[in-house]
Formats: C-alpha cells, sequence, structure tokens
C-alpha cells in the first residue's frame, strides 16, 4: 500500500469543472494564488454561458427561416437564356390604338419544369395531383426519356404554390415574360402574335423585331370601338347568311389610315401557341384583307366607269345599248347578271345602277385594251403594295391581255385584286383624285398631293355611286343622313377552268358622307348561302355584304364624329360638276 503523505493542500476540495492546475503547482508558491485561480475558474464559466448564448441565437434563426420557407415560399429565380431585350422593365413595346387603348402589353411571368427526376413514375404522379390536366402517360414518357422536361408554361400563383408545395425537389421556376393581348380575337390579324420567346411571327407583332422598335411604343390608326363593330357584324352575317368566311375594312378616304379590318374566322393570339395545330394556325391567321387576290364581281364596274369618265371617251348623259350582242366566244353573247335585261338604251348612270354587264363591256371597248391597264395601274391595282405588316399579297393579272380579258375585267371577271389595294383604290375615286398609300400608323398623315384623276371625275363617279344606293341594289345599305355611296358586287368564285359550281363571292363597297366621303368601307362573304326559312331570298350581295355595310356604317359613323349630311339635290351635283369642268378647262 502507498502512503499518502499529508500536506496543507490536501484538505482542498475539488469539484468539476473547477481549474485543478493548482495541484500541481509546487509548494512554494502557496495560497497567495489562490484568488488569482478562483477568477479564471469565474471567466470560463462566462465563455461557456456566451457560446450557449450564441448558439440559441443562430438556431432561432434557423428555424424561423426555415418556418417561413415553408409558409412563404420565395421565388427561385433563374432567368431564360433567350430574351429580346435587355430591358427588364419591358421587352417588348406595348401597343395602342388611335384612342391610346391598350391592345397588347408584356408581363413577367414563371415558367416550371423539372430536371433529371430520381423517380419519373413518383414525380409524374405527384404532378398529375396538382395538375389535373396533365397527360399523366405522356408526362411520364417525357420524364423517363429527357433530362429536362417542362411541366407549365405562363403559371399563375396558384399553380405556382401547388408545385412547388408538391413535394418534388427536382421542380424549377424560371421567370419568363409573356405577351398578353388584351381584346382577345379583336384585331388579332393586324395585331398578330408571337411566340414563346417573344419572337414576333405574324402583323405588327413580326415587324417589331425587324424594324428594331423594341422600346417605343407603338400607336395604331385603328379604332378598336370600330374594329368590334366591323367583326361583329360580319361574324353575324356570317352565320346568318351560312358564309364560309367573311372580310372588311373601314378606311380613311384621305389619308389611307385603316380605321378597323376585319377577317374571319378569326384566332385569339393569347392562346395561339397552346390550342392550335400548325395547319390551323395558318388557316387562321390568313389575313384576307392583306393577304387575299380575290375577284370581286361587279364592284369593279367602278373602276371601268370612271375609266370612261377620264378619258373623255364617255360622259354622264351617254347612251349605250344594253341589248347588244358582244362575243366573247365564237357562239355566245355576253350577258348581264342572271341574263337580266332592261330597254334598249340606257345612260352611263344606269349602266352603273342597273350593273350591265354588256355596258361596262362597250365603256371598256372605247377606253381601249391599253388605257384600261393604264388606268388600273396608275390608281394602284395592279401592283404589289407597302404596308407596315409583312403578311401582304399579289394581284393575280391574265396571262395575256387580251380582248377578251378588257372585256371580262371591266365587269369584275378574270382580274384577282386585293381587297385592300382596291379599298384604297376607290378611296382615290371618290377623294377628288388623289392617290392613297394605305397605313397602319397613326402618325402617318400623308397630303393628299398625287392626284391620277380629275376632280370632275370623282364628282361624277361620286354621282353615280349615290344613284346605286337610292335606286340599285344597294338601297340596304343607304343609311339616313350620311348619303351613303357604293355599288354591289356577286362574283362566282371560279375552279376547275369555269365559273359554275362553285359558289360566289359577295362584296358592297361604299364611302360616307357620301357628298364629302371621309370613309371607305368593303365588306365581303365567301359562298354565303339562301336560306328561305329565315327570310333570305337569294345569296346576292343586295341580301347581305350591302345590309351588312349599313349597319356597320350606322354604328360607327358617330364613333368617327361623322356629321348627318343632307341629301343633295340632282340641281346641286349638276351645278358642281360643271363648276369642276370650268375650274379643269381654267388650268389646262
Amino acid at each position: 500500500m502507498v502512503n499518502l503523505k499529508k500536506n496543507k493542500f490536501t484538505n482542498v476540495k475539488a469539484t468539476a469543472g473547477n481549474d485543478l492546475s493548482f495541484l500541481f503547482h509546487d509548494s512554494h508558491k502557496g495560497l497567495n494564488n489562490n484568488r488569482n485561480d478562483i477568477d479564471k475558474i469565474s471567466l470560463s464559466r462566462e465563455r461557456v454561458h456566451l457560446a450557449k448564448f450564441l448558439f440559441i441565437f443562430v438556431f432561432a434563426i434557423f428555424i424561423v427561416r426555415s418556418t417561413s420557407l415553408a409558409i412563404f415560399p420565395g421565388e427561385i429565380l433563374s432567368k431564360p437564356n433567350k430574351i429580346i431585350s435587355n430591358s427588364i422593365k419591358n421587352p417588348l413595346p406595348e401597343i395602342y390604338d388611335r384612342n391610346d387603348k391598350l391592345l397588347a402589353t408584356t408581363i413577367e411571368t414563371k415558367r416550371a419544369s423539372i430536371r433529371n427526376p430520381v423517380n419519373p413514375e413518383e414525380t409524374a404522379r405527384m404532378i398529375k395531383a396538382v395538375i389535373p390536366e396533365l397527360n399523366k402517360d405522356v408526362f411520364l414518357n417525357k420524364l423517363e426519356n429527357k433530362s429536362y422536361v417542362e411541366i407549365a408554361d405562363n403559371i399563375n400563383d396558384i399553380q405556382y404554390y401547388d408545385i412547388l408545395n408538391s413535394g418534388v425537389a427536382e421542380v424549377e421556376f424560371h421567370s419568363v415574360w409573356r405577351r398578353i393581348y388584351i381584346n382577345k380575337q379583336l384585331a388579332s390579324h393586324i395585331i398578330g402574335y408571337s411566340g414563346r420567346d417573344l419572337i414576333g411571327l405574324s402583323g405588327i407583332e413580326k415587324t417589331i423585331p425587324k424594324s428594331k422598335i423594341l422600346h417605343e411604343d407603338i400607336k395604331l390608326s385603328i379604332d378598336i370601338s370600330v374594329q368590334f363593330h366591323l367583326e361583329d357584324q360580319i361574324a353575324k352575317g356570317i352565320e346568318l347568311y351560312g358564309a364560309e368566311s367573311g372580310f372588311g375594312i373601314v378606311m380613311d378616304a384621305n389619308n389611307g389610315q385603316i380605321i378597323a379590318s376585319a377577317s374571319l374566322p378569326t384566332f385569339d393570339p393569347n392562346m395561339i401557341n397552346k390550342n392550335y395545330t400548325n395547319g390551323a394556325v395558318k388557316e387562321s391567321t390568313f389575313n384576307q384583307v392583306f393577304q387575299g387576290s380575290y375577284e370581286l364581281g361587279s364592284v369593279m364596274k367602278i373602276m371601268t366607269l370612271a375609266m370612261g369618265l377620264e378619258s373623255s371617251q364617255i360622259d354622264l348623259n351617254d347612251k349605250f345599248d344594253d341589248n347588244i350582242c358582244i362575243k366573247i366566244a365564237a357562239n355566245r353573247c355576253l350577258n348581264n347578271y342572271r341574263n337580266q335585261s332592261s330597254e334598249n338604251l340606257i345612260n352611263s348612270v344606269d349602266c352603273l345602277v342597273r350593273s350591265s354587264n354588256r355596258c361596262m363591256a362597250q365603256i371598256a371597248i372605247k377606253v381601249g385594251r391599253e388605257n384600261q391597264k393604264s388606268f388600273l395601274q396608275k390608281v394602284g391595282l395592279l401592283d404589289e403594295y407597302l404596308l407596315e405588316v409583312y403578311e401582304t399579297g399579289s394581284p393575280i393579272l391574265p396571262e395575256r391581255w387580251t380582248d377578251n380579258s378588257m372585256i371580262t375585267i371591266s365587269f369584275g371577271q378574270g382580274l384577282s385584286v386585293v381587297p385592300l389595294s382596291f379599298t384604297s383604290s376607290v378611296a382615290t375615286m371618290v377623294n377628288g383624285g388623289y392617290k392613297i398609300q394605305p397605313s397602319l400608323n397613326y402618325y402617318n398623315n400623308s397630303k393628299k398631293e398625287n392626284r391620277v384623276i380629275r376632280k370632275n371625275t370623282s364628282t361624277k363617279t361620286i354621282y353615280a355611286m349615290r344613284q346605286v344606293v337610292k335606286h340599285g341594289s344597294g338601297q340596304k345599305a343607304d343609311i339616313e343622313g350620311y348619303a351613303v355611296i357604293g355599288k354591289t358586287g356577286t362574283a362566282d368564285i371560279p375552279c376547275n377552268g369555269a365559273y359554275t359550281g362553285c359558289g360566289n363571292r359577295t362584296s358592297f363597297v361604299g364611302a360616307f358622307p357620301g357628298w364629302d366621303p371621309k370613309y371607305v368601307i368593303l365588306v365581303s362573304y365567301e359562298r354565303p348561302k339562301e336560306n328561305p326559312s329565315r327570310g333570305i331570298m337569294g345569296g346576292s350581295s343586295f341580301h347581305n355584304a350591302g345590309p351588312t355595310a349599313g349597319e356597320v356604317i350606322r354604328l360607327i359613323a358617330p364613333i368617327l364624329n361623322v356629321e348627318y349630311n343632307v341629301d343633295k339635290d340632282v340641281k346641286d351635283v349638276k351645278k358642281d360638276i360643271s363648276k369642276n369642268n370650268l375650274i379643269e378647262e381654267n388650268s389646262l
């Protein structure tokens, strides 16, 4: 047994946590160091308490942050690889109508995706639970075969939180831009639409990146209220008359600004990337007014009459034999519409009022083939035209401009024209003879400088067109107080080298107020049908295009601040014609 030697430190009590180093001090240091040792023990205890406080503080922050993220999850941001602009505020310009009503804008939204899921089947099940419309089998196939799969695009806040809380760890969210079209289908053929990366694919939207106007707001010439009434009335007409399609346009007769342009059926640009197949996109986005080229029938007789007046080969009082045989084939004479006939001699105005094919053929023969071609080119019907959109059509001319071509073109066959070009040409006929350039730009307020026909020719043409609406086939387009002028046209649609068996196209072109035209309107239906049970007794423009145009004028004239006009007396019109004759003769 080892004997322990007692010393003066034997009775000192040592407890856990005390500094025991003094037990190993030499005896000569004695009790004088006892006080210092106690101070050191207190300091150590304070340090331990501080460490415990810091640990509790950090742990509390961690608990609060974790709880906050669970209840109010924050965004996981990742900017898309493709963006059309460096502007975070708005990558594309906003589009407005002429009255500063917003038509298209851009908002920031989210896209959800999954990258390299660990368990594709379980992932598909959990995502399907929060997005019921998802096709689970298709989605699962993508998860199993691709490293990156999109769940949903343009998701709202509810979908965002549902997906985030679905329990799928591999979900990613990307901040993306989305183009919003405020009025859905309304004016969609003008505005167009953009793809998911904001690349414009049609209409004005396609023009934006190509013209480098990314940071400038766009103000169009269209009036969205007028656009609504035009589209609405044509849509009702398509249903009422059983037509396959229809189109219309309202244009400022003096500067070419397009106030409204409708092509139906239409489409919703907000849904074009989601609900349309490639074929359906191409078909639904085709703009009949800008891209189409059609034989419009008897509305072309306005051009023939004006051509005769401009060439001085005829005047309004000249007489024509309406029962004459004009050979258009070896054994066939030219017929009038539905073989209707009248007394032998009618004047130039009645030629237009009665829509006589034979009469127009005689005018064309008087003017001549080359002069006819020159006149139509001068007023803008034979050339391509420029517009602020890329989707523009071209006229379809006869392969050889023969005498037969000259005759058929005089009454609206054998020459397919772009509706927009035809409308601007009619504007030239009624605005005093000035050629205008169609435009969608509100700020393109071009002056009337390029006169291509005489003012007197324009005045006489207006007079004849007024008689069509007062006494002829345009009567259902006559709206009291606006002295509407115009002309109807019913054209057989050519197919298989003939003009039978393929239905017809009906049209009405006019202007208002008639004695001082400010706006030109064109309405057309493709293959409208007779419906006796609903009181529709004929598939002609008298029964459909004319009434639709009249109703549109009645609705939009007040919007356009067109004042009521008192209809002129024939004597007053003749005074205007005589006055214009005198002015033009003195100016020569």
